[in-house]
């Protein structure tokens, strides 16, 4: 007991942010209905392959990974670096794990979804900061005419009208 710091030294233990996940009761009804369903017919979860055990969701590792991508960001991003061999498909600069980011090809700003394997990409840290760097540019782009009405600008009811402040 003569080696432990007094509490005042000691740091306080890192604290992870909570997550905020819009809709989760829906993701997570959706994918136990999946799982039900694939239970009763005896198939994977994901590729609807024949199981050899009735304890199993998923014929392999692959498949877990996949299926659980689409509800948790770490699994997709997982799959999503595997899938693009490690490399940075903009630079195509084969890269370590630590060194890549996973990105919204269409952010989710301008209404991307946000845990789609098609709009998800593996980029570099350098090509990944110059992507998000433009994207924030052209949203801080003020319109060159007068300042837009009240019926026109963000937050307008008008159907099929994009607000002003996002990149064309």
């Amino acid at each position: 007991m003569g080696n432990r710091r007094p509490a005042e030294e000691r740091s306080p233990s890192p604290v992870a942010p909570a997550r905020v996940i819009r809709n989760s009761k829906a993701w997570f009804a959706e994918g136990n209905a999946r799982k039900a369903a694939a239970r009763r017919m005896g198939r994977c979860v994901e590729c609807l392959a024949p199981l050899t055990s009735m304890r199993a969701l998923y014929c392999s590792p692959t498949c877990r990974w996949r299926f659980h991508g689409r509800f948790f960001w770490d699994s997709a991003r997982v799959v999503v670096m595997r899938r693009d061999h490690y490399t940075c498909q903009r630079c195509h600069a084969r890269r370590r794990r630590r060194e890549l980011e996973v990105d919204h090809i269409v952010e989710i700003a301008r209404g991307g979804p946000a845990l789609d394997y098609a709009n998800l990409q593996t980029l570099c840290r350098d090509c990944h900061r110059a992507k998000t760097s433009n994207f924030l540019r052209g949203r801080r782009r003020s319109p060159a005419g007068p300042s837009p009405s009240p019926s026109t600008g963000p937050g307008s009811s008008g159907v099929g009208e994009e607000p002003e402040w996002f990149p064309a």
